[in-house]
């Protein structure tokens, strides 16, 4: 396995995307990829406001949404990433919380890169 597939399986779940396609077809889950990529873009800058604002209660929902997405449509390390946001809320520690929305994004971007790439070899 090359570093650029171990890469990519540890941020998305093929099998989860590869359902997706057995279900939706291939047309069917670009239309789910771009729902998820429009949400989960405005669900980030929210959950970063809140975060920064100091409304945790607001980025713990914000962050709860985030994990059920990714993990409905494969993005693995997205959910990880915005589960451990939603404990750091849920525990009242902003700066952890804060210290891991750079992460979130970075996990969303490589997702929606890996996950269009995949539908590629269809």
């Amino acid at each position: 396995m090359t570093e650029a597939q171990a890469n990519s399986t540890a941020t998305i779940e093929m099998e989860q995307i590869d359902s997706l396609i057995s279900a939706a077809g291939v047309d069917g889950t670009r239309a789910i990829l771009e729902a998820f990529q429009r949400s989960t873009t405005d669900l980030l800058t929210m959950l970063t406001d809140g975060v920064r604002g100091g409304a945790l209660e607001d980025a713990y929902r914000t962050a709860h949404a985030v994990k059920g997405s990714a993990a409905n449509v494969g993005a693995q390390m997205l959910a990880e990433t915005a589960a451990a946001i939603e404990q750091a809320c849920r525990a009242g520690d902003a700066a952890a919380a804060a210290e891991m929305l750079t992460e979130a994004q970075t996990c969303f971007d490589l997702f929606c890169v890996h996950f269009e790439a995949h539908l590629a070899q269809y």
